[in-house]
């Protein structure tokens, strides 16, 4: 039996992130354990660093509020008005966002650099296309409730879209770019977190299933493995969907994350023809460094399914295709479904959980693992080591659920939608 300093459970993004960030300095003796199970969030992602798309309500917020609009307009009674707003996240949300993002291009020149492995980071920015005054009023209250971040915002007309953006559908009338939001290739990401990780002395237990957490009164002090006991003196829980198990096993309480279907589908390669992200009221569209066309994404709350439907890619298709005309002639190469772990306030859950020792979260990133995990792997290292944390994480910690006051971020929309299957922006 192999003893560590902190065995990671779960090596997706965030926990190879982790696994990466403690083992800078070579000090501590790190195992990561993982299993990649149907619909693995990372393996899904869009791979969109979006943290002023992510953090405003494009996606499913605007899709729900054109909805409202056109009803309304026609004389409907919808109670739901109230929610014909940006589904703008907390403050310590949004700034956490930012932070993360903003240490992208430094930690892609380290990955190159000190071990020799590119995430594709490309600097695209994000524009949102508006087609009609509903768009239009939507990106206008994106604008108002983010007065803080203006510097960030481009408004474009119609003449300078197309000029940027020449192959966007002509009957677009201008667009809202967030200059801050780019995209890397997530498969790479992992890996370059992965590989540098071993490549820092972290033992990888790749294919290797957890089966239970040990604990000696309230202290974790093992992992038992498909191939063995683990003993440690610290457990992170970064199991992505399937966190809820680990925690129940480490600390004998239930865990609030949950999977949330995101399907997504991808062209063959193509020239390029977009040189930007963008994200509409119908989906999103980025093209990869290959030459890929990714198209996404749907929100499904229907457990561990990870089976693709006919009629949810179509619309993600048509919505592409009105956007951009030319990918009528695309051929689709493949599509999937990704489950993202989702979290009852749309928030990470991050840190310890009272009365156990031991054991820390890193878990609930629903749709932001791969915009949020270079921030995460910082947190988790300070806690660890037990720095002050360069972000204030009591809106984080798991505790929150223990007061009963955490309300569902989308419960407006969503019960408004009466539909548990909307387009949004996915897992980044």
């Amino acid at each position: 039996m192999k003893h560590y300093d902190v065995v990671i459970c779960g090596g997706g993004v965030i926990g190879s992130a982790v696994a990466f960030a403690l083992s800078r300095n070579r000090d501590l003796n790190i195992a990561l354990v993982d299993f990649k199970k149907p619909g693995n969030a990372s393996r899904a992602s869009a791979g969109g660093l979006w943290a002023m798309g992510e953090s405003t309500g494009l996606g499913c917020g605007v899709i729900l509020f054109k909805t409202l609009s056109k009803q309304l307009q026609e004389g409907a009674d919808v109670s739901g008005a109230s929610a014909m707003k940006p589904h703008i996240m907390p403050k310590p949300f949004f700034d956490l966002a930012m932070m993360s993002n903003a240490m992208y291009p430094a930690l892609n020149q380290e990955l190159l650099e000190k071990h020799g492995v590119d995430m594709k980071f490309e600097k695209t920015g994000l524009k949102f296309v508006l087609f009609d005054q509903y768009d239009r009023i939507y990106a206008e209250h994106i604008a108002a409730a983010v007065p803080d971040r203006q510097q960030h915002i481009r408004w474009l007309d119609k003449a300078t879209l197309l000029e940027e953006e020449p192959n966007i559908a002509p009957d677009a009338i201008g667009a809202m770019e967030f200059d801050t939001d780019h995209q890397i290739n997530p498969y790479r990401l992992n890996d370059a977190y992965v590989e540098a990780a071993r490549q820092n002395g972290v033992d990888l237990y790749l294919n290797t299933s957890i089966t239970a957490i040990e604990r000696q009164g309230n202290r974790v002090t093992g992992v038992q493995t498909s191939r063995g006991k683990l003993s440690t003196g610290m457990v992170i829980n970064a199991g992505g969907a399937w966190a809820e198990q680990i925690n129940v096993w480490a600390t004998g309480m239930q865990m609030p994350v949950f999977p949330v279907k995101g399907q997504v589908l991808v062209s063959e390669r193509l020239p390029k023809i977009l040189n930007s992200c963008i994200t509409t009221s119908d989906c999103y569209i980025a093209q990869k460094d290959n030459g890929e066309i990714l198209i996404g994404s749907t929100t499904e709350e229907c457990g561990y399914d990870t089976r693709t439907d006919l009629n949810q890619l179509k619309s993600l298709a048509q919505g592409a295709m009105k956007t951009i005309p030319q990918l009528r002639d695309m051929n689709i190469k493949r599509c999937w479904a990704g489950l993202r772990p989702g979290s009852p306030d749309e928030l990470p859950i991050l840190g310890p959980v009272p009365g156990i020792e031991g054991y820390l979260t890193a878990c609930g990133h629903f749709r932001t693992g791969m915009l949020t995990s270079a921030i995460t792997g910082k947190l988790l290292n300070e806690l660890v080591r037990g720095e002050p944390t360069s972000v204030d994480i009591s809106p984080f910690l798991y505790e929150r659920f223990l007061h009963g006051n955490v309300e569902k971020a989308g419960a407006a929309y969503s019960a408004t939608a009466g539909s548990t299957s909307v387009n949004r922006i996915p897992s980044s």
